[in-house]
């Protein structure tokens, strides 16, 4: 069985061990024992402050194994991104460039270095271990911040977007970064995007060209990946789409990974979820699959497990009780998963 609850700092080993496996291209989950670090304070203290509205506050959740009691994933959000310096992006649009004389009309495809998604929420750094990225610990995971954001919308923008990884091989080879950036700067992808995860990207945004990037000026391989996703991201990616994340034409300054977006209200999780009280049955459910969570910032926990709507709340069995720490009557909330 799976639980998600907040990280804490005795995490820590855990999130190295994670960051190590995700490998290069995971820019906002670095394999740096003191960013790591850092990220489990900066969750603390946002899940330990009172919030009117969102800012620079960041949460970080883990995936244990309840088996074992090891963490074997991680994912996080971040309530307002670009707050001290922009967050860039490149937006795809087109160049109408046209000679009446000659009766010709081109459109042709250009990337704008932008920074549209700034003042807004991010989901980030999903990160499962190989052995565990099974159809029920992905989306107990992923749809887990949703549920997070529904019981704390205060604290979160309406619109929210996520980075996905783009196409980068285990050495640290981008199709994309070596047709563009890496002719400014004196780094390979696999330095820029190390720096970057320890760091910030202002840095690397403040010397990429300001000028529209032409894409058919671009070598083909590089053309070819922009906008395409990484394939170990295809099945968290999935969860994404079905919720009703959706590709807007924005791209990652990096790899050319793409973007999605969406609007809180219009998620499948946070739509459907409802919330009543927990009604414990100790024998054994047959009702369907629910993704269930119980308390509140610090104390938020979520599991999936068998339960049973009812007019007075959600059964649930004894043993989610537990996972939860809960008891008869305590306020829950829940979704189909």
């Amino acid at each position: 069985m799976y639980l998600v609850r907040p990280v804490d700092f005795g995490d820590l080993p855990a999130l190295e061990r994670l960051a190590q496996e995700a490998g290069i291209g995971m820019t906002n989950f670095p394999a740096n024992r003191e960013r790591l670090n850092d990220k489990i304070a900066s969750s603390r203290r946002s899940l330990q402050t009172d919030v009117v509205q969102p800012g620079d506050e960041s949460y970080l959740f883990v995936l244990v194994d309840t088996s074992t009691n090891t963490i074997v994933g991680t994912c996080g959000l971040e309530a307002m991104v670009g707050i001290d310096t922009p967050f860039y992006s490149y937006r795809i649009d087109e160049v109408v460039h046209a000679s009446p004389q000659l009766q010709i009309h081109n459109r042709i495809s250009a990337l704008f270095l932008c920074h549209d998604y700034s003042g807004t929420s991010r989901l980030m750094s999903l990160v499962v271990d190989k052995a565990h990225q099974n159809a029920t610990a992905l989306a107990l995971l992923s749809r887990a911040r949703l549920l997070f954001i529904a019981r704390h919308p205060e604290r979160f923008t309406k619109r929210l977007f996520v980075e996905l990884r783009g196409e980068s091989d285990r050495h640290g080879y981008s199709p994309f970064w070596d047709a563009l950036g890496k002719h400014f700067f004196t780094m390979d992808f696999k330095k820029a995007d190390y720096l970057s995860g320890v760091s910030n990207k202002h840095f690397i945004a403040d010397l990429m060209p300001r000028y529209p990037i032409y894409v058919p000026t671009l070598p083909e391989a590089a053309q070819e990946v922009i906008g395409v996703l990484h394939e170990d991201s295809a099945k968290s990616t999935d969860i994404l789409l079905a919720e009703g994340f959706e590709f807007r034409g924005y791209v990652d300054i990096f790899d050319a990974g793409p973007t999605l977006e969406a609007r809180s209200e219009n998620l499948t999780t946070v739509s459907q979820q409802r919330i009543g009280k927990a009604l414990i049955q100790p024998d054994s459910l047959l009702g369907k699959t629910h993704l269930i969570s119980a308390g509140h910032l610090e104390d938020f926990r979520v599991t999936a497990a068998k339960a049973e709507p009812q007019a007075a709340g959600l059964a649930i069995e004894k043993d989610t009780q537990e996972r939860l720490q809960i008891s008869s009557g305590s306020r829950i909330q829940w979704v189909v998963l």
